[in-house]
């Protein structure tokens, strides 16, 4: 039979690194998610319509929901 290599170690984590780390991408994306997709939706209404407030309006309301999302999600634990 032929010897099997030996397997190189895995370095050791602090437990809980992974957790907060994906806890803490998750929030980034909320953060850049909300103003883009509202801001994105006001702009379009702001074409579609030839108006100019629906894109500020948009960028309030996607920062504002991403907040909520954040709190119920991550503020309630």
């Amino acid at each position: 039979m032929t010897e099997q290599p030996e397997r190189p170690t895995e370095p050791e984590h602090t437990p809980g690194y992974a957790a907060q780390t994906n806890i803490a991408t998750d929030v980034i994306a909320y953060l850049l998610a909300g103003p883009l997709l509202g801001g994105g939706t006001g702009f379009l209404l702001d074409r579609w319509l030839d108006l100019t407030f629906f894109i500020v309006i948009g960028l309030l309301a996607g920062m504002a929901l991403s907040m909520y999302v954040i709190w119920n999600r991550y503020g309630t634990s």
